[in-house]
Formats: structure tokens, sequence, C-alpha cells
């Protein structure tokens, strides 16, 4: 009883509770303090530059509560911070933070804050509202911030500012160039919200910024009197070493491992770790070197529809407001499935929901087709992605994501692959029976980090990726009809499958393999052209700015897998 008296004293009095809110405003700078790779001197301004120019907007008022509560958008921003680094261990809330908000639907959004909700309310209780409180006391109190405190302590923040300042010129010491948008919270976090909304603003005006873009494709050698299909599937969330067919100790691809024809590249990497900027990519001839054709130049659906195919989407994601809706819509057909599910919005259909609309397609003309089918794949919750029939390995319920609920998560993801595999099977199958002179490209756009080491990570579109969020599967299937009509094709394509990949060969391996010919496509990058060159891997950075793979901050634990897979395909 007389801790609490003491502690209610304390909380009465405007002078402690000054101190008290400049502090907890720079609770996210202290946090990242130590997890930032930033040099000692630019750690140390990252928290007293920040602590001095809060002191000096609390001054402003007699009573600093009241400017917390005018810095309410601030408080909420700084349980957002908190929330990431629990997540993610590391980094401000990046740019494709702000996207996913417009690109993800309510389940997908529902599925992930029901799992976090527990930290979500730890901030909220511990950080969020004890700050409010706070600041609603301050409010109410009678005293007042002296005059002579005031200029007290304006004159200490002044000092304190300079001290900051002085810090950061010396950066230059430590090897390193101190930016105050990227380096000093919140100025990083509302710099990359107003990028997101300028980005956000270059994807709605796709259509003009695009309208006047041609291919000029065409086909110049056809199949000799037979019809031509070709098939891209853009799987989600899977990753390379969760298949059978990578050598993972699970029967999870037993459809794929069977296949005639198939053949599948062992060292892809994807150029970026979040779906609305890794999907354009694989659909345009947009990379992480360029990105910003993305907005000029139109997707690879348009460029065979040029070349006199018949084009069809059908999507399994909602796709919102993202370039990757924008793209689908130059198809001839666009199939959106999200528009058919019945029941909760929480859940969505099962991939084998798109079979019976594939199928109808592909009986429905004769005419050479170019279809793009948009999976669900193994995006969390996992175990809402197959049928009861496909849950092979149990427990599979997953209740929350914890890292004592690796076991039971890893079971439900293993599932969902074994689902893809089935459901790629059945794709090919109905393939085979058209006759036609046919190929299917199968990858993720992505990977998933599933509490795979110490650093206890999860699920994907963190701002540093790891080797598990980056290494997917690519598959490339021929029909035995293709390999007739083309069989220098399928040989080159499978002597390039222990090759490092990006996924932004696919748009021009797609083109190649159907023989269709543009002057946007690059040759040196189509895994099925004698042309195809290695060349230095990038990633996509948060600020649309290609990276290096070796320097997007992976770790020791990302490196040990990478040479793993090095010592599985005999490339060591």
């Amino acid at each position: 009883m007389g801790h609490y008296k003491k502690l209610l004293r304390w909380i009465s009095s405007q002078e402690h509770l000054f101190f008290i809110f400049a502090l907890l405003f720079v609770v996210p700078n202290f946090v990242l303090f130590f997890t930032e790779p930033l040099p000692v001197v630019v750690g140390i301004a990252s928290i007293i530059l920040p602590l001095a120019f809060w002191m000096g907007l609390l001054l402003l008022a007699r009573k600093p509560g009241i400017v917390v509560w005018c810095l309410l958008p601030k408080v909420i921003l700084d349980g957002g911070q908190l929330v990431l680094l629990y997540m993610f261990g590391q980094s401000v809330i990046a740019v494709d933070m702000f996207l996913n908000l417009t690109s993800s639907d309510v389940s997908e959004a529902s599925e992930l804050l029901g799992n976090l909700i527990l930290i979500i309310g730890c901030v909220f209780f511990c950080y969020t509202l004890p700050t409010l409180y706070l600041a609603f006391r301050s409010i109410r109190l009678k005293e007042k911030l002296s005059s002579s405190f005031r200029k007290k302590w304006a004159r200490i923040s002044l000092g304190t500012f300079i001290t900051g300042i002085i810090l950061c010129l010396l950066s230059p010491l430590q090897d390193y160039r101190f930016s105050v948008k990227d380096d000093i919270f919140p100025v990083n976090a509302l710099y990359n919200l107003y990028f997101a909304i300028n980005k956000a603003e270059k994807n709605a005006n796709y259509m003009q910024t695009s309208a006047d873009f041609t291919f000029n494709a065409t086909k110049p050698d056809r199949a000799k009197g037979q019809r031509e299909i070709y098939l891209l599937v853009v799987g989600e969330t899977s990753r390379a070493m969760e298949w059978s067919l990578y050598g993972y100790d699970r029967e999870t691809t037993p459809c794929m491992e069977k296949l005639d024809g198939l053949v599948h590249f062992t060292d892809v990497v994807t150029q970026s770790n979040n779906t609305h900027k890794s999907v354009p990519i694989i659909l345009s001839a947009a990379s992480a070197e360029d990105y910003s054709v993305l907005y000029n130049e139109k997707s690879i659906v348009t460029a065979f529809k040029e070349a006199g195919f018949r084009t069809v989407v059908i999507a399994n994601q909602k796709l919102t407001t993202s370039m990757i809706g924008a793209f689908y819509r130059e198809a001839d057909t666009f199939i959106d499935m999200s528009k058919f599910k019945t029941g909760s919005y929480l859940t969505s259909l099962y991939d084998g929901a798109i079979l019976p609309y594939l199928q109808e397609e592909l009986n429905k003309s004769d005419d050479n087709l170019f279809i793009v089918l948009h999976t669900y794949g193994s995006h969390f919750n996992y175990h809402e992605r197959y049928p009861k029939e496909f849950s092979v390995y149990k427990p599979d319920k997953v209740e929350g994501i914890r890292a004592s609920h690796k076991k039971v998560l890893r079971n439900a993801y293993d599932n969902s692959i074994r689902y893809t595999d089935y459901v790629l099977g059945e794709i090919v199958n109905m393939l085979s029976e058209t006759k036609a002179c046919a190929s299917m490209i199968y990858l993720s756009d992505h990977g998933e980090d599933i509490f795979d080491d110490s650093r206890n990570r999860y699920l994907h579109a963190s701002p540093i990726p790891t080797y598990y969020q980056l290494h997917i599967p690519l598959l490339v299937w021929f029909s035995s009809e293709y390999q007739e009509e083309y069989p220098e094709k399928y040989r080159i394509t499978r002597n390039h499958q222990t090759m490092p990949v990006s996924t932004n060969s696919v748009f021009h391996t797609m083109l190649d393999i159907a023989n269709v010919y543009t002057p946007v496509a690059d040759s040196t990058l189509a895994l099925s052209n004698p042309a195809f060159t290695v060349r230095d891997r990038m990633y996509l950075g948060d600020h649309d700015d290609p990276i290096p793979f070796w320097e997007v901050g992976l770790k020791k634990f990302d490196f040990e897998m990478m040479d793993k897979w090095r010592i599985a395909y005999g490339k060591d």
C-alpha cells in the first residue's frame, strides 16, 4: 500500500510526468539501438536526437499530457513498431508493411492479427494504454510546469540536440553515411509511409501510364498441326526445402516426383519476399535491377495476347488494389475465385476449386491458350489450405504462432505442400489429355520462416529476409508433344537446372518456351535459351532499389542453409 501511494505521488507531479513522457517516446529508439546494425555514435544519436526533440515539444504546454494527446498518431505508431520488432527482431516499419495494409484482404489480416493478439495486447496494455492514461492524468492535474522548469529544460534539450548532431557528423569516421530518413525513428517510418503513398499512387495510375505500350509480339514458329497451351502457375509461400522433390525427408511431392518431362531448378531465389512486389516481377519484364518499367509496360498476359493466344487468368487470391490485379485484368477471361467464396470471410477456397474452371477453359475452344493460375498455396493459416483427406502429418491444427507450436505448424505446412503437389498433378493431367504441345511453369512468389533456427523468425515479408524466405521451388513441365516438337528447348532447359536463377527469369523463359518474340524479351534470362547467362542476383529493397543478394542482411544461419543445398546438389 505504501509503494502504491509513493507511485501515486510520483505521477501526480507534472515535472515527473514530463520525464516519463520523454522516456516513453524513445522506447522504440532504445530497442532499435540494440537491433539495428548502426555504428555506436549513430546509435547513440538515434536516441538523444529524438529525446531532445520530444522534450522540447513537451515543453510547449504547461501540462505535457496535452502534447501527448495531440501526438496520439505517434503513440499508435510506436505501438506498431514494437509489435513489428517482436515479429521480425529488427528494422523500422517498412514501405512494404504499409502497402500490405492495402494489398491484403480482410481474411488474411484477420488470420495474422488473430494469432498476434497476445503481443498486440501486451503492447497496448504495457505501453499505449499507460501512456494515454498518464497523459489524461496530466491534463486533470491542477499543477502546471513552472516557467523556470520549462526554460531550464528547453536549454538542456537544445544542448542535447546539438550533441546529437555532432555525433551524426562524426559518423564518417566509422565509415558510415548518416541519414535522418533512414536512421532516426519515427522519421524513417514516416518517410516509408510517404514512399508507400507515392507508390500506391503509381499503382493506381498504371492503366494510364502503360496505355500506349505495345510488345510488338509475334509468333512466327508454330507447332505443326497442333494446338499450343502454355500455363503459368503462381504459387504462394512455398519454400523449396519442404519439397521431397528437393530432398526433403517427408514425402510431400509424390506426384511431381513421378512426372516425365519435369525439370526442377535447384538454386532459385525470389527477388522479393513480398507478394505485391514479387508477383509483378514474375509477370512482367520488371526486375529488382529495373523495377520502374513496371508502371510503363504491360504484363506477359498482353504479350501472349498480341501473339495470337487466347488468354485466361484464374486467381484464388483477392487481389484488391495491387498491380497484380491490374495485370490480370488484361486477359481475355479473368476469373476471380474470391467472388465465389461461401461461408465465413475468414476462410478461402482450396486451390483445387480452380480445376473445374481450368477444364472448362481448356474445352471451350481449340484456340492456342496462355493461362495464369494464381493459387493460395501455403499462406498462413496453413491448416486451412487443404481438405481433410490431405491431413497426412498430424497434429496439424495450429493454435497460434509460437515457437512451442513449431511441430504442429510444420505438419500443417507440409500438408499444404502435399496438396499443392496434388493440384499441380491434376493440372498436368488436364494438359496431357488435350494432346497439345504444352508446357507448365510453377514457382512460388517467396518462401516462409517457421521457427527454423535460434532467431525464432516466422512468416514472410520481413524487412530483412532470410534464406528460408528467399529459396523457392521452380518447375518446368513439358508434354511429350512439346518434347517431340521442340527437343532442343527441352534439352537446354534440363542443362540449366542447377544454375543460379532469380524470379525475373520467368517472364523471359515463358515467352521463349512458347516461341513468342518481342524486343522486350531478353534471351540471356530465358532458361530454355542457349544464350542464358548466369549473372549476379539482386533483391528488391524496401525503397525499390536493387540490393546484391549477398548484401540483403543474410546471417550465418542463412549461409549454413545455402551450403547445405550446394552439398546436396553436388555444387560444393
